[in-house]
């Protein structure tokens, strides 16, 4: 099952950034490391582990759809930080039929406070993103824009980011073709120059989302 999950999620190249990891599966285990190319750099780093953090996500989702138990094991080898996680499935186990909640798009906000506060991660009101030159977000405009920032800024908090914007992509959210949530990682930005967006001190920016096009009625 492993192999034919994984098989899946790298015929998604753009969406799982398949370009910057590799995974290596034993037997009930799949164990996910970063390409040696992108080991070098902290921004291309940062991203190639938020990427990592997606496919555990998807993972996870599959993983769970079979009702089976798993144990996620994060950076085994802080020596070696191109290791950055791996998965093991317990196929005796059963956890049952848990149903997750599907949240609607009008509850967007509370969702993503609640999968935020899950990832330890934080979450603050950005009323003009536009004014940061942020060239990653889209040209259209949506009514509220959060950002996401966290007390500490490394590998494990990157990974957590990876979970978030997956859980909201794939778990909460059934978005149309034209985007009722947006969400950007901020990967191909430096995001150390755009401090000065409203968050507190001794935060680090993380992401940004934005909820409902303002040329789109909320239904």
């Amino acid at each position: 099952m492993l192999k034919k999950w994984i098989n899946e999620i790298r015929q998604k190249p753009d969406l799982y950034r398949t370009d910057c990891w590799k995974y290596h599966i034993s037997g009930n285990v799949i164990e996910l490391s970063i390409m040696s190319g992108y080991l070098k750099q902290k921004k291309i780093y940062r991203c190639s582990v938020i990427a990592v953090g997606h496919v555990l996500e998807a993972l996870s989702l599959k993983i769970e759809q079979k009702y089976l138990n798993f144990h996620i094991q994060s950076f085994p080898s802080l020596e070696n930080p191109e290791i950055v996680a791996s998965i093991r499935i317990d196929e005796k186990g059963d956890f049952g039929s848990k149903e997750k909640e599907k949240i609607q798009l009008r509850d967007a906000s509370a969702a993503i406070r609640h999968l935020a506060n899950k990832y330890q991660l934080e979450i603050g009101v950005v009323d003009q993103p536009y004014e940061q030159k942020l060239n990653e977000i889209p040209s259209q405009d949506y009514t509220t824009w959060l950002v996401v920032y966290s007390f500490f800024n490394n590998p494990f908090t990157w990974l957590k980011v990876g979970y978030l914007v997956e859980s909201l992509r794939n778990e909460y959210f059934h978005q149309p073709e034209d985007e009722d949530l947006y969400i950007a990682d901020l990967c191909h930005l430096d995001i150390d120059q755009y401090l000065n967006l409203p968050i507190p001190e001794n935060r680090y920016l993380q992401s940004l989302i934005g909820i409902q096009p303002k040329n789109k009625s909320a239904g």
